[in-house]
């Protein structure tokens, strides 16, 4: 039985300038792919990627496309190189790329949809007094109570992205948000930290958005897939394309449970991150630090792991043919 293989696409957050650039100085498939992209969305992918700044990538619309755009070329790389994997997920916006894997759409499609996503979302959370805090330390259920408590009428704060038990970024109106923070701020072993509104809002918040995001929705075929992918609402695997439409809308206004997606990962042995990767890496090592995760993001990282698959098939082979 050969082992089974998880491919992860990181999301908002996990961008740099210079994001698979040594993928793409050594692979005529990843330049492709950038030239295919650049002619969709007439933007210059390569001067944004490997030579703007941290803020000019960090803008939503950039770091939502060009995130799809490099996790989307690394399984094109994967994919020439004979590695297939059992399952695909994403953390928060970087579902788009696995969907993509999976054969959900097309890459001029997934273009196509965050760039409008990210119009969208910036045109109406402008007019919003809100912000975002990533709470480290500080359980699911006394954060969940904690926003229950400080909600009202006039405001409200929702936990938007659930990391694990004790980490979660939260989104808000500003006033609901510090009482969080004062709440919390002062307890021991509690770290808080600012977070870009650009990583979601992932709650009720975004009901606007989902009304003026719908109709171009409507515009893409969502084709069944070819790769089950692990939905980041709640951990149930998908292969249904009319399903995975209505997933996409609503991930808009539901909470990531990346936590959920982690607990499906134990059922892998060979987990591959694609590039930029280093922070879904960390995630996934630190809950499974027996697994074999690998970051795709240089040649090296790639025939690495062509030779640590090779030997997983040559092992496994051995002890079927024992037994």
């Amino acid at each position: 039985m050969s082992k089974k293989i998880a491919l992860l696409f990181p999301g908002y957050g996990s961008q740099y300038v210079g994001m698979g650039k040594e993928l793409y100085d050594e692979y005529r498939i990843v330049q492709e792919y950038f030239e295919e992209a650049s002619s969709c969305l007439d933007i210059n992918f390569v001067k944004l990627c490997f030579a703007s700044s941290d803020s000019e990538l960090g803008k939503m619309a950039n770091a939502y496309t060009s995130l799809f755009l490099v996790g989307s070329a690394v399984f094109a790389l994967l994919k020439e190189n004979g590695i297939e994997s059992d399952i695909v997920a994403g953390y928060n916006n970087g579902e788009s790329a696995a969907l993509f894997a999976g054969g959900c759409f097309s890459l001029p499609d997934g273009l196509y949809l965050l760039n409008k996503f990210a119009s969208f979302y910036q045109s109406i959370v402008e007019t919003m007094d809100l912000v975002a805090l990533h709470v480290m330390g500080v359980t699911t259920t006394h954060l969940e109570e904690a926003c229950h408590k400080v909600n009202s009428i006039d405001g409200h704060v929702f936990v938007a992205i659930y990391n694990n038990r004790t980490d979660h970024i939260i989104v808000g109106n500003a006033e609901k948000v510090a009482r969080i923070q004062h709440l919390f701020g002062s307890e021991a072993g509690v770290v808080i930290e600012d977070a870009s509104i650009d990583v979601g809002l992932h709650s009720p918040l975004a009901a606007a958005i989902v009304v003026r995001f719908k109709p171009s929705l409507e515009k893409v075929d969502f084709k069944d897939m070819r790769i089950p992918l692990i939905s980041n609402i709640d951990g149930k695997i998908i292969t249904d394309g009319a399903e995975s439409k209505e997933r996409f809308i609503a991930h808009i206004n539901s909470p990531v449970m990346m936590s959920a997606v982690l607990r499906r990962l134990g059922d892998y042995d060979i987990i591959i991150v694609a590039c930029p990767g280093d922070q879904l890496s960390a995630m996934v090592k630190s809950q499974y630090p027996e697994k074999t995760v690998m970051t795709i993001a240089k040649k090296a990282d790639l025939e690495e792991l062509k030779k640590l698959i090779v030997v997983e098939q040559t092992v496994t082979e051995s002890e079927h043919n024992d037994n």
